[in-house]
């Protein structure tokens, strides 16, 4: 697939059905993430890929806590370039995705080595992430070629502490993204966005 049709086409696809991914397209998505740049060329990721069901199951429950918590205390109003209609089908699927997210066949979780010291302190966090999220655009790059749907989320942060002993994160380690990966229940197609003069300031922030 022609990357930039693969860039307009990136939607958040958070309805997937439980059918079984093949570990070799995991690997091979995987290995595109990999190829991203990092600090110094540091490659410090690591891809934690859990299809266990029984972890599966147990992280979506945690999820679907944190989704709960996140829908009630949201704010209920669209944001300007929302109709009701787009905010209210996205919320159904935030909802859907917390009530399903354990049945996706496979979740994956960017982590990087060395990170939890750096997360206390808002610049050095900054530039962590810096070194995880474009192997992270990669990795939902590489699903969108590939025919899978997959979205980043990172309301698992409320549970962290225990998803991290789930995964058996060494102490110094943090995941950075929540991503179920399967096959979409429903279409892919182009994304809109606020016109880009919108979101340029030329030679400043400007208006």
């Amino acid at each position: 697939m022609d990357v930039f049709q693969a860039m307009v086409e990136m939607r958040a696809m958070r309805r997937l059905k439980p059918d079984p991914v093949p570990a070799d397209l995991i690997r091979e998505v995987i290995t595109y993430a990999t190829h991203a740049p990092s600090g110094s060329n540091s490659q410090g990721w690591r891809f934690v890929v859990v299809t266990d069901p029984a972890k599966r199951a147990a992280i979506g429950e945690y999820y679907r806590q944190a989704v709960d918590n996140y829908l009630a205390t949201m704010n209920t109003a669209p944001l300007p370039h929302q109709t009701r209609d787009e905010w209210e089908r996205l919320c159904a699927a935030v909802r859907w995705q917390g009530d399903h997210v354990g049945e996706a066949p496979v979740l994956i979780f960017p982590c990087l080595k060395g990170a939890r010291r750096g997360l206390e302190h808002a610049t050095a966090s900054r530039a962590l992430a810096a070194s995880v999220y474009p192997a992270v655009e990669n990795l939902l790059l590489a699903c969108r070629a590939k025919g899978l749907g997959a979205t980043l989320t990172t309301l698992h942060f409320g549970h962290e502490a225990a998803i991290d002993e789930l995964l058996g994160l060494p102490a110094d380690a943090a995941t950075f993204a929540m991503i179920p990966v399967g096959y979409p229940m429903g279409n892919f197609g182009p994304t809109r966005r606020l016109p880009v003069e919108t979101v340029i300031g030329w030679d400043g922030w400007g208006e």
